[in-house]
């Protein structure tokens, strides 16, 4: 009888003697240590969807209505007003409707809003506040409910987060069984956000554990830093658990002897792991790279344009202004190359408003007036945004009428400072402000939130410039107001795209958003079930 003997088995790798001495083990103990936060952002995550699409409330309005301005509505000059309520300077002038009625919507020297009746020239008694409870009633169309509260923000808060990027605005809250509180930016007439009873509660769970927000008392740099620690350590763990599984797959599928067997808990852990683990280090991996990403500062809520006109600059009349051939539905002031100009926004024949550039003094067109002020903007933002921002800049015109610190930024700025540094013609004291870098090509007009300037920023139309430099930096501006929406590099185009596809599942938009929600919703439910087998595994072993 012939006896046969099995060759030797080959000697295994270095490379894989390591992962079977050492990577099980340190899998082991990185998991353990993001357990309870792997639990906060699944949970929150899972949350998601259900506070931003399924059980979001419905509102009936998400804009407010411009009807056309009549010029005979128009019957007290705007000098006027000025001279009678003695505002030496204001910084800008729009016709709003109140009540179905046209209201001179007056920004004075320190930026507050003041209104009065275009017909009769009578000022409008706590004018904001009466607009912004307005507006919050037409967008819910609600006109019964009483109003149990109205505040005015001035920065963010636990229920009107950084995200909403609009500031100030009126927190109107109606005393209605589901809670419900509208935000309205009142210089805009524009929707902040709304809540009501159960979208705060999802808002205060998902900033609690996924954003972390009982860490809000540190300086944020560290709480920054705190969530970068555990993201970094739960995709190392998660690329760990890969990795195992890839080199030592058959030794972990074997028993160590044949009177050992390999547990269900372990199994179930190792099969779904194997699924859930390439989610899991998405998801954190993308999550460090956001994290990293925002431990630099975002200054555009520090920068903007400040103007400033007199009762001089108005020898032009607004009612002039109205009878163009285009019916006009809004108006601004905007200042460029120190010559005031009514801004006009006329409705577009089935396509975007037309903006013209009217002189406040003799009526004259500002050839392509939009884009030759977004440049002027886009100048003076781009050395605020993209070095120091520059302290103790003058405004732009009439600058003699207006205190001289009623418009620089502090120091050390505290939430509650309503004022943002003033961007405009150097002080002569201060000299000439540096040469910023000459824009590429032509500006573009932005009318709607793709690609790199998304819904995030906010801000409706806009104007992109792009410039030469490293990173090929993108700068959106928003004529309208005279504030920076957005700048871009190269950097935060790929850390936008690694987030929205690994994130938050973008990548599915084709299918639509609700499949696309419930796809992030499994995949967190993935690896929530993993951690629980893991975790209970571990407690197994320790017993």
């Amino acid at each position: 009888m012939q006896t046969t003997t099995s060759p030797p088995r080959a000697a295994a790798s270095p490379v894989r003697r390591f992962v079977g001495r050492h990577l099980y083990r340190w899998h082991r103990v990185l998991g353990l240590l993001t357990v309870l936060p792997v639990l906060a952002w699944t949970l929150s995550g899972i949350s998601h969807p259900l506070m931003a699409n399924w059980l979001r409330p419905p509102i009936a309005h998400e804009t407010v209505p411009t009807p056309a301005l009549r010029a005979s509505a128009l019957g007290v000059p705007v000098p006027q007003i000025l001279a009678r309520y003695q505002l030496g300077t204001v910084r800008n002038l729009r016709v709003v409707q109140y009540r179905r009625q046209p209201y001179y919507q007056l920004a004075d020297y320190r930026g507050q809003l003041r209104y009065f009746a275009a017909a009769t020239g009578q000022e409008l008694p706590q004018g904001d506040r009466a607009y912004a409870e307005d507006v919050a009633r037409y967008l819910l169309a609600d006109s019964t409910s009483a109003v149990a509260r109205a505040e005015r923000l001035t920065h963010y808060t636990a229920d009107y987060k950084f995200i909403n990027r609009l500031l100030p605005v009126w927190k109107i809250t109606f005393d209605r069984p589901d809670g419900m509180a509208v935000f309205v930016e009142t210089g805009q007439s524009r929707l902040g956000t709304f809540n009501n009873y159960a979208r705060a509660r999802f808002l205060w769970l998902f900033g609690m554990l996924h954003n972390w927000d009982f860490l809000d008392a540190l300086p944020r740099p560290l709480h920054l830093g705190i969530m970068l620690i555990f993201t970094t350590v739960l995709w190392v763990s998660a690329l760990s658990g890969l990795v195992i599984y890839g080199f030592v797959r058959r030794k972990l599928r074997q028993p160590r002897s044949p009177h050992d067997q390999v547990g269900w808990l372990r199994r179930r852990h190792r099969t779904l792991g194997l699924w859930v683990a390439f989610v899991t280090f998405t998801f954190a991996l993308s999550a460090s790279y956001h994290l990293w990403q925002k431990l630099t500062p975002d200054r555009r809520e520090q920068v903007a344009r400040v103007n400033a006109f007199t009762a001089s600059d108005f020898t032009w009349p607004l009612t002039a202004a109205l009878t163009g051939p285009a019916p006009v539905q809004g108006v601004s002031l905007a200042r460029v190359g120190g010559q005031p100009y009514y801004r006009l926004v006329a409705l577009g024949a089935g396509g975007p408003p037309q903006v013209t550039y009217r002189s406040t003094r003799d009526g004259s067109v500002l050839p392509d007036g939009e884009f030759a002020y977004a440049r002027e903007l886009s100048e003076q933002f781009a050395q605020a945004l993209d070095g120091h921002l520059v302290p103790g800049t003058a405004l732009a015109g009439a600058n003699d009428a207006l205190p001289a610190d009623c418009c620089v930024l502090p120091a050390t700025p505290s939430p509650e400072a309503e004022t943002r540094t003033a961007i405009g013609t150097a002080a002569a004291s201060l000299g000439a402000a540096p040469a910023s870098p000459a824009a590429l090509g032509s500006p573009e007009l932005v009318t709607r939130f793709a690609g790199e300037y998304g819904f995030v920023n906010k801000r409706l139309p806009v104007v992109k410039l792009t410039y030469a430099g490293a990173g090929h930096p993108a700068l959106y501006v928003e004529p309208a107001t005279g504030r920076p929406a957005a700048l871009v590099r190269d950097g935060d185009r790929r850390e936008g795209l690694s987030f929205a596809v690994l994130h938050k599942f973008f990548l599915m938009d084709w299918a639509g958003k609700n499949v696309r929600d419930a796809v992030a919703i499994f995949s967190a439910l993935g690896v929530l079930v993993v951690t629980l087998y893991g975790m209970a595994l571990a407690l197994k072993t320790w017993r």
